[in-house]
Parts: structure tokens; sequence; C-alpha cells
């Protein structure tokens, strides 16, 4: 009958050992998962700035072009008028 116990003792330590090592197990995937579903935010992110930034300053270079031209064309038309007046 000890024997018996022995055995069912041995048996439920080896049972506990077992889903201790599958919690731990489990709990390395969970971590390896939230690892990776971090450094891909992290990566997106990074992509999502750069693309942001180089978006932005493709418009603010073609606002600067559009009031660069539009400066020449102000300056074209002043000084054809002030040509026109010294004629007259």
């Amino acid at each position: 009958m000890a024997k018996a116990i022995a055995i069912g003792n041995q048996i439920n330590m080896t049972t506990q050992e077992e889903a201790r090592k599958a919690m731990a197990e489990y709990r390395q995937h969970e971590e390896h998962i939230h690892e990776n579903m971090l450094r891909r935010s992290q990566e997106k992110i990074a992509r999502s700035s750069s693309e942001e930034i180089e978006e932005e300053a493709r418009e603010l270079m073609v606002e600067q072009r559009q009031q660069d031209k539009h400066t020449r064309d102000t300056i074209l038309s002043r000084s054809e008028a002030k040509i026109d007046s010294t004629k007259v």
C-alpha cells in the first residue's frame, strides 16, 4: 500500500512538473509573440514616420516653388509696368 502511495505521489509530482514546464513554455511563447508584435509595430512606426516626413517635405517643396514662381511673376509684372510707365 505504501508503495502504491509512493507511486501515486511520483505521478502527481511528475504531472505537476509537466504542468510547470508547459506553463513556462507557454509564457515563453507568449513573450516571443509579444516581442515580435512590438518589433513589427516599431518598424511600422519608423516607416510611417519616414514616409510622412518625406511626403511633408515634398509638399513644402511644391509650396516653395509656387511661392517662388509667384514672386518672379510679381516682379516681372511690376518691372513691365514700370517700363511701360516710363515710355509714356
